[in-house]
């Protein structure tokens, strides 16, 4: 049952280490003619951890540490695709009943998630019709070309746009109205993710509310995306870390000092290159903004003095600047959660930080509805 809906849309880093109070999922199952001794596996092809259990009286159980967030996981017993089922999974109950064979037409119910599951199940992924109807209309497009049948190879093309269209609609209308759901996150990863320019996926991901935004798919997406650890994610919606560093001039300033203002802390460097591409983008920015109670306050990982003054000079970049030249080991880039740059965090006038990632178009979008 959707075995091929797993397949992920961003190649995702490595593993984050659970940093919450631990939370768990109780999940139960009892399906007739489900044979005895049999190993059942439980796998997060994100978290990419695996528990399993064994079968016993037509049934099976698994309670599993959920702290680190809600993600995607497949449930399978023995070895067969046709003996399992994806499901999204987060802290709670689930139960699922059924009169088999294995997880067919079962029934689930637990945890409000459940349901938003059963929701996106039904109406979005359609039951495998859109698997089937994808499946064959590549068919269509291999066999259309191994012949050089042009026409027919621009139908199934047209047809598998069709396709994919729908499925990209109906997930956007799906979140709209489910902003706070953590299957929202699958529907992100599996069918937005390479649908999507960048930008436009930060901006959907920071409207997401916090339970969604929690989730171990978002924290791990996000991470790829705007350079970050979980402790970045983390920051959403809380009071910015205290940072002070020396500027240009080796004068200590502080993030307190812009106490007032909207802020974007911006993480740089001189031998970044997408950093240096950005720049323009950000002087636009500025000086639409500046006027408007908006200020830049970039912070370079750059462990040379005189690299990040020709850089600065060379981007013509008017507004404050500091570093501990201390590169990857910088205090202020820990604090954040910072791993990869560019990053950014925009911060409103009571020091809190609203938004991660935004840069270009979105930023802009974003200031004009915070500074019209």
């Amino acid at each position: 049952m959707r075995m091929k809906k797993i397949l992920l849309g961003l190649a995702l880093c490595s593993t984050f280490a659970a940093n919450a109070q631990k939370k768990n999922l109780e999940l139960t199952a009892k399906i007739a003619g489900l044979p005895n001794n049999t190993v059942v596996y439980l796998w997060g092809p994100l978290t990419e951890k695996t528990d399993s259990t064994y079968t016993k009286d037509g049934g099976f159980s698994f309670d599993v540490d959920m702290s680190g967030g809600g993600s995607t996981y497949i449930l399978q017993v023995g070895g067969a695709d046709s003996q399992g089922t994806v499901l999204y999974l987060e802290a709670g109950k689930v139960n699922i009943t059924g009169k088999g064979p294995y997880f067919k037409n079962a029934k689930y119910t637990g945890s409000p998630f459940v349901a938003d599951w059963m929701d996106v199940s039904a109406n979005i992924l359609d039951g495998d019709t859109c698997v089937s109807q994808k499946q064959a209309a590549e068919d269509q497009l291999m066999a259309a070309q191994s012949i050089g049948d042009t026409e027919a190879a621009h139908a199934a093309e047209a047809k598998k746009t069709a396709l994919k269209k729908r499925e990209v609609d109906a997930s956007l209308l799906w979140i709209n109205k489910h902003p706070n759901s953590g299957v929202a996150s699958y529907l992100i990863n599996v069918y937005l993710s390479d649908a999507m320019p960048r930008a436009d996926l930060v901006a959907l991901i920071n409207k997401l509310g916090p339970d969604a935004k929690n989730t171990f798919t978002i924290k791990k997406m996000m991470s790829q995306l705007v350079g970050g650890s979980t402790i970045m994610m983390g920051l959403v919606d809380k009071q910015a870390p205290a940072t002070t560093a020396p500027d240009v001039n080796g004068k200590n300033v502080s993030l307190a000092d812009f106490k007032g203002k909207y802020v974007l802390v911006d993480f740089w460097a001189s031998w970044c290159k997408p950093c240096r591409a950005e720049n323009p983008n950000l002087i636009t920015a500025y000086e639409k903004f500046k006027n408007k109670n908006f200020t830049i306050l970039s912070v370079s990982l750059d462990t040379e003095k005189s690299k990040w003054l020709q850089a600065i000079a060379e981007d013509k970049l008017p507004w404050t600047h500091i570093s501990d030249l201390k590169g990857g080991d910088s205090k202020v880039a820990k604090d954040y959660g910072v791993m990869a740059i560019p990053a950014s965090f925009l911060i409103d006038p009571t020091g809190k930080v609203i938004n991660i990632g935004f840069h270009g178009d979105a930023l802009e979008k974003r200031l004009a509805e915070l500074l019209p």
